[in-house]
């Protein structure tokens, strides 16, 4: 036996396969994901000061529209459209984002003009925000006691949860008949 021959062995032993590799890899990974799922949902929705932290905009809206019964919803939506004609466009929106992107690009930054653009998508949220404000009233007063009751319920549920729930919808937002 040579000197090197335990040595080569060692190394032999120690070698991993590759499937084993490949498996530890793999539980590696989903170790992983699942940290990182539980770390984004904890900072998402929980997390130390969460009630301190300001609240986004479409989480404020985004909870009147979601109790809406899908056919309220798309009822809004379209006299939405139908009264957003002095509003900016989508294309007009889209040339309002170039316009910011070439801004920031630019070398010196023209603050002035950046805050006027910024300024203007700013006044297009507010006024959608104040249409949306507007209709979702009109829509409510016409809605009967029950309706108004059923409609305050999902608010609550949906102001709870945060999030939609997408499960058995139809069944969630059945009007009640009188």
């Amino acid at each position: 036996m040579t000197p090197n021959a335990p040595q080569q062995k060692t190394a032999r032993q120690a070698a991993m396969k590759p499937w084993v590799r490949g498996l530890l890899l793999l539980s590696l990974a989903l170790n992983l994901a699942v940290l990182g799922m539980v770390a984004g949902a904890y900072f998402r929705f929980g997390g130390p000061d969460s009630d301190k932290r300001p609240a986004r905009t479409d989480q404020i809206a985004g909870a009147y529209t979601r109790a809406l019964a899908p056919e309220d919803r798309r009822s809004i939506w379209r006299d939405m459209r139908k009264q957003s004609v002095q509003m900016p466009s989508r294309a007009e929106m889209r040339r309002t984002h170039a316009q910011v992107l070439a801004l920031l690009r630019a070398d010196p930054l023209d603050t002035d003009a950046l805050a006027s653009a910024l300024g203007r998508q700013i006044e297009f949220g507010h006024a959608r925000a104040e249409l949306g404000q507007m209709l979702l009233v009109k829509h409510l007063s016409g809605m009967t006691a029950a309706d108004r009751a059923a409609y305050a319920d999902r608010l609550e549920d949906a102001l709870k949860k945060r999030k939609p729930d997408h499960k058995d919808r139809g069944a969630k937002y059945k009007r009640q008949t009188d």
